[in-house]
């Protein structure tokens, strides 16, 4: 199952009845990604109700991983599942083909959180229930798509964002290269020299039809931004030395938000951090209790748009 499947996967899923993996945000099309958002919405509204069944599904989480715990667990209740908690590490006593056998006769899907992508796609590439993938170091689709959502909702549209990323190329940030694929978003990162993406994967992005820039600049990259996005530092960045002085040129602070302009309202010039927050460090504590600042708001979209995403897996959108 690779990464990145053609365009119209999507597509193909819906006409032959399949049950999708969600591994990454390339495996979605467009009309897929809005049919989640929208059903997002009413669930977030308190006007959905669950679509019939019972299905269980089974988590498997590696470290605290409190926020997907949580969001995940929600989900399950929201849509009438119930959720099977395994507290196991992936390809640590049986090959993960075998537990990908045992899985598929037990449960009707799979949400995991693993540290390395190429586990997961094997997972998935065994596992015959759909295979959610709730965070692995390549990637963290869920969390965006809450993200994406919480800026829909205040602009009413993707299209036309424009998002700057500031920090090292994470998970996340891969996550948001991967969605302005589906959607008219640009994606501008800043971060030191050193720790910007690669040009290949610059080039990769295109070619998918995506928009992706890289600077050191804060100001400039900040400068016609709709959302400042922004994650935690590298752990080299968290002690004294050069790498935390070039991070510290990327500390988002209240002033630079209060020169984005535009209506916050509106999905214009806001603030969103992925948490866990180091104020001082990625942002000030300032910066976070600003106005402007959405993170929590994007934290309170986790549970909709997590139900979202497990019914589409689960074939019920």
């Amino acid at each position: 199952m690779a990464l990145g499947g053609p365009p119209d996967r999507g597509e193909a899923m819906r006409q032959t009845g399949a049950m999708p993996d969600v591994l990454s945000l390339r495996d979605l099309d467009r009309a897929s990604l809005d049919a989640i958002l929208d059903r997002s919405g009413r669930w977030a509204d308190g006007a959905a109700e669950p679509r019939g069944g019972r299905p269980r599904v089974a988590t498997i989480f590696s470290g605290p991983a409190f926020r997907t715990r949580l969001a995940f667990d929600t989900a399950i209740d929201l849509i009438g599942g119930h959720r099977v908690d395994l507290p196991l590490t992936l390809g640590e006593r049986e090959p993960i083909a075998d537990t990908a056998a045992v899985l598929g006769g037990g449960v009707d899907a799979v949400v995991i959180r693993h540290g390395s992508h190429a586990d997961v796609l094997e997972l998935a590439e065994h596992c015959p229930v759909p295979v959610v993938n709730a965070m692995t170091a390549s990637g963290h689709p869920c969390e965006v798509v809450s993200e994406a959502f919480t800026v829909r909702r205040r602009r009413g549209s993707l299209d036309g964002l424009r998002l700057t990323f500031v920090g090292e190329a994470t998970n996340l940030f891969r996550s948001w290269c991967e969605l302005s694929t589906a959607y008219d978003i640009a994606v501008t990162q800043v971060a030191p020299p050193g720790f910007e993406a690669p040009q290949a994967y610059l080039d990769e992005i295109a070619a998918l039809g995506g928009s992706l820039a890289t600077t050191a600049d804060l100001a400039a990259g900040a400068d016609g931004a709709h959302v400042i996005y922004t994650d935690g530092w590298p752990e080299e960045a968290r002690v004294d030395g050069p790498t935390r002085v070039a991070f510290e040129r990327t500390t988002i602070t209240a002033d630079l938000l209060d020169a984005l302009g535009g209506d916050p309202t509106a999905g214009e010039g806001v603030l969103m951090h992925c948490m866990p927050v180091r104020r001082g460090d990625e942002v000030t504590a300032e910066a976070f209790a600003h106005p402007r600042s959405i993170t929590l708001e994007a934290k309170r979209s986790l549970a909709p748009t997590h139900a979202a995403l497990l019914e589409f897996a689960l074939g019920m959108l």
